[in-house]
């Protein structure tokens, strides 16, 4: 049977740097195998669900180049989920529990009290059908647990190795809300049987989940699946990934002109046994990928590194791969200005700043102007070329013994109005001598 793995955000927020990496990690999977890669969206919960998060999910994922084979809502699958239910309902396996939030709190105080385990008693197992009559009465409505019969829960972790849970320490998960509504627990265990889902990768906050969700399988079918929990990113300061720290998400930084390749570079690598570093393309990732390189220790998200991997992509460009985005800043930016402005931008969207300088009819002050009235007496005649600069230099020098920086930043200064940049042998050449003399005709 082929792979197929699934990525299962819900459309409650953005999706951050944490929520992509494991998307990521499940897309590489399937495409290194030749599988199928499938998103899921957890819409169960109506009132936080979101249908512009849905559409931004699927806009991020397709932006960042992964793209998904199939796609549905467990909002689309309630009917489903009753009959599922009913099945579990029928082998004993689920039953009807009336306590109230309050007394439910009110026992897990008690059991703290007692320093007992503070897992759910069962006594709604012990209820008489009229017991539960008379709670329907009072206008109660009934929330379903599932019975967990298995002390023990051990799997094989294709990142963790054997892996152990006490079910006897957890409570028996609740399957239905009061109202209806099916929880994540169930219908996840639900879709992985009827998609049929062989590899589940996660993050490792998932692994008492697992051990639950693979005795609801087994109590419908009969596992097949292979589980992997991977350790989760953090944020640079130690703190947890949340879907509300929009800066983080992939939204923002799309908006901060990002490139998707620094992205899917930083989170391939990050967290695994691989150096960071900038890769070539999509096709490089896939080639490179394997799971058993992912560490089992949490990742920390520096987004200077994001940026810097995104200087060198900036600075890789080709004038061809981006010259629809630089017409869209300004159709003056050709090969020339590209090549030589690219090495001083932090995005592409950067050269902007550049047009400034270059194209426009600028004056700057300077507190040099006799220095810089004798730099433009030697200015020499165009066409320029890349010698131009040091020979106009090298007079300036021998006139005044000015060397270093007291030669070249009053220039730069003059010229630009700033005291950094790209080398002035090539700046010049895109100004022209017209522009410099406009500038400092003053």
């Amino acid at each position: 049977m082929s792979t197929v793995t699934r990525f299962a955000p819900s459309p409650t927020g953005l999706l951050h740097l944490g929520n992509i990496r494991t998307a990521l990690i499940n897309w590489l999977y399937a495409k290194n195998s030749g599988g199928k890669f499938i998103l899921r969206i957890d819409d169960t919960d109506q009132e936080r669900s979101k249908e512009e998060y849905i559409s931004k999910i699927k806009y991020d994922l397709e932006w960042l180049g992964i793209d998904f084979d199939e796609t549905f809502n467990q909002s689309s699958r309630f009917e489903r989920y009753r009959e599922e239910f009913e099945k579990l309902k029928s082998a004993g396996r689920i039953y009807a529990c009336y306590e109230t939030p309050d007394e439910l709190e009110r026992k897990r105080k008690l059991q703290m009290a007692a320093g007992g385990k503070q897992v759910y008693d069962r006594s709604a197992l012990e209820l008489s059908d009229q017991q539960k009559k008379d709670y329907e009465l009072e206008g109660r409505k009934p929330h379903w647990r599932f019975l967990l019969q298995t002390e023990r829960m051990q799997w094989n972790d294709l990142l963790k190795g054997e892996i152990d849970i006490d079910l006897t320490s957890l409570s028996d998960p609740v399957l239905f809300r009061e109202d209806g509504v099916p929880l994540y627990t169930f219908c996840s265990a639900v879709d992985d049987i009827d998609f049929n889902i062989t590899n589940v990768i996660r993050g490792d906050d998932h692994t008492s989940n697992t051990a639950v969700q693979i005795e609801i399988i087994n109590a419908l079918d009969k596992n097949k699946i292979s589980f992997a929990h991977h350790a989760l990113l953090k944020a640079s300061s130690g703190d947890k990934l949340s879907k509300r720290d929009n800066v983080i998400s992939i939204d923002s930084f799309r908006e901060e002109n990002i490139e998707p390749i620094s992205i899917l570079s930083l989170l391939s690598t990050i967290g695994t046994s691989k150096s960071i570093e900038l890769k070539d393309s999509i096709q490089q990732i896939i080639d490179e990928f394997r799971l058993d390189t992912i560490s089992t220790s949490p990742g920390r998200i520096e987004t200077d590194v994001l940026k810097a991997l995104n200087k060198k992509q900036v600075q890789k460009f080709e004038y061809d791969e981006v010259k629809t985005r630089l017409d869209k800043i300004d159709t003056n930016i050709d090969q020339k200005f590209w090549n030589t402005i690219k090495g001083n931008l932090d995005t592409v969207e950067d050269v902007a700043a550049w047009t400034d300088v270059v194209f426009k009819n600028n004056s700057f002050e300077t507190e040099d102007k006799d220095y810089i009235n004798l730099a433009l007496e030697l200015m020499p005649d165009e066409p320029w070329d890349d010698q131009t600069w040091t020979v106009w230099t090298n007079d300036i020098k021998e006139r005044t013994g000015r060397k270093g920086r007291e030669l070249f930043l009053p220039l730069r200064l003059a010229f630009t109005g700033l005291t950094h940049g790209p080398e002035m042998k090539l700046l010049i050449q895109l100004i022209g001598r017209s522009k410099i003399l406009e500038r400092t005709k003053n």
